[in-house]
């Protein structure tokens, strides 16, 4: 068993549900800025979490794929806490209804639209195709 020095502790919280409380080794996330990777000891951070694929390598080495939304992560002393607006293990995402949300959200996108209608219509259209890559990936 490695030393305690290489994990740091994790807990992912989205609206519904708790993903993970424990130990780990490494997180990847996408962030405003692009993706970040967390391991142990890393320097405190808050950020922007942007929707994407989270990936989380826990204590066992066992690794977790999962598509979460947009949230806010903070990282200090050794304790990393994520917390989403949804998450979704690859078995859970219903393709069929991720691309008829793509298509909705294009259709918009295409009619005049107040700024908020617009980036509304954006955001579908990214958690949309975000699902339907992270199942493509993960669960195909």
């Amino acid at each position: 068993m490695a030393k305690t020095a290489e994990f740091f502790s994790l807990k992912v919280i989205a609206t519904n549900k708790v993903f993970y409380d424990g130990k780990a080794r490494y997180l990847n996330v996408r962030t405003l800025d692009g993706e970040i990777a967390f391991m142990a000891h890393h320097a405190p951070i808050v950020v922007a979490v942007e929707v994407g694929t989270l990936d989380v390598q826990k204590d066992d080495g066992s690794w977790a794929h999962v598509e979460v939304g947009k949230g806010i992560l903070q990282f200090a002393n050794n304790r990393l806490t994520l917390l989403v607006d949804t998450l979704e293990r690859p078995e859970e995402i219903d393709v069929r209804r991720a691309e008829e949300a793509r298509q909705r959200a294009e259709e918009r996108l295409r009619q005049k639209q107040s700024v908020q209608e617009y980036k509304m219509s954006q955001a579908a259209l990214a958690r949309a195709l975000s699902r339907l890559e992270f199942s493509k990936k993960h669960y195909i």
